[in-house]
């Protein structure tokens, strides 16, 4: 026998061997086909509560003439059959969508991120879902995350512009007669409304703290003079120093971004002057955090060397050292009430409303404070 033919051999007996085996082996009933469980309808929901369908839509839509126990007897059905109500049959019934668009120039703000709270709250108490978009402190990406919103037809926008022209804002949504509340960052003359702080009340208690520990030199970190905030709240710095008698020195007004790395940059330059400003006005939080960075860095002290304060009050505000002397508000109440506008302008026709939030001021240790001072 070849050496071909003894593999050949061998190979059929492994083959018989296994064939054998696998023969003796009970086999496994194939398993039953399971129908794909069905999604409750409308109609499961009134057979179960012996109503009609009709009627059960009018029960679970909240609508009025229905007797108690006929409303209890469609809540319960839909209840034990996980009924969900069809979101597409409600908007083409509705021509709504119920949903909003909410436009922030930057995403990871605490501000932006608090304000967005307030405003889902209000608005799923409404009804409404939210589609948040980051603009990116871009009015390119702003204007993107607006036609993005329009195309999916959103019932109504809430919006804190990055400083987008007015004739731009108008051709992108005008057309679409969707509501707009702005909030924080506005875009003048359009709209049904906007929430904003007060600004001005803000920078004046910041600047007349500082004059009241004696600073006459005092730099202010101004941010995008393209936003309407930023814009205000440099105003208000001019204003509240001319009060006091005091012109600002023009190399202490420093224009930045809203960004941690541009408020170090400034401070950097502050600090490198010959003759420094003695006292620092961060116009938002993260101005603040730059310039304490840039201090740090110099090995400048705060406040013994120099007072610091900001417009912001961020959560961690008084863990910073030294905790930071700040313009405080509610953040979430800013969305909240938007919201609450938005909802109104999207029920009915509503002249245009202008809310104002108030601040107040924190005293903490980076104005020259003492500790109790802040109690």
């Amino acid at each position: 026998m070849t050496l071909q033919e003894r593999v050949w051999q061998r190979r059929n007996r492994l083959r018989n061997r296994f064939s054998s085996l696998a023969a003796s082996e009970p086999r496994e009933s194939p398993a039953p086909d399971v129908a794909p469980r069905r999604k409750a309808t409308l109609a499961d929901v009134a057979e179960r509560a012996g109503v009609s369908t009709s009627t059960a839509s009018r029960a679970l839509n909240g609508h009025g003439g229905l007797a108690p126990a006929t409303r209890a007897a469609v809540q319960d059905a839909a209840a034990k059959l996980n009924f969900q109500p069809s979101a597409l049959a409600r908007s083409l019934r509705t021509q709504q969508t119920f949903t909003v668009g909410f436009v922030v120039p930057d995403v990871s703000s605490p501000f932006y991120a608090a304000a967005l709270k307030g405003a889902q709250g209000r608005l799923e108490q409404a009804g409404y879902r939210v589609m948040l978009m980051d603009a990116s402190l871009d009015v390119d990406r702003e204007l993107a995350a607006l036609e993005t919103l329009l195309s999916h037809q959103v019932d109504g926008l809430l919006v804190a512009s990055t400083g987008m022209p007015r004739a731009l804002f108008d051709r992108a949504v005008d057309a679409a007669a969707t509501p707009t509340i702005f909030f924080d960052g506005v875009v003048e003359g359009t709209g049904e409304g906007a929430v904003t702080l007060d600004n001005e009340g803000g920078i004046t208690l910041l600047v007349d703290h500082l004059v009241e520990h004696g600073h006459e030199r005092i730099a202010v970190l101004a941010g995008s003079q393209r936003e309407s905030a930023g814009a205000a709240r440099l105003r208000a710095f001019h204003t509240a120093m001319a009060a006091h008698g005091i012109s600002p020195v023009d190399r202490y007004v420093k224009v930045c971004a809203w960004e941690i790395a541009d408020g170090r940059r400034a401070g950097v330059e502050l600090l490198a002057d010959a003759n420094p400003a003695t006292a620092v006005l961060a116009s938002s939080a993260e101005l603040a955090l730059g310039f304490m960075s840039a201090a740090a860095t110099r090995g400048i002290r705060v406040p013994d060397d120099v007072a610091l304060v900001a417009f912001d009050d961020p959560y961690f505000g008084d863990l910073l050292e030294p905790p930071l002397t700040a313009v405080a508000y509610d953040a979430r109440e800013i969305g909240a009430t938007a919201a609450e506008l938005l909802v109104e302008a999207m029920r009915s026709e509503t002249m245009a409303v202008e809310v104002t939030v108030p601040v107040t001021l924190v005293r903490r240790r980076s104005c020259g404070c003492q500790p109790e001072a802040s109690r």
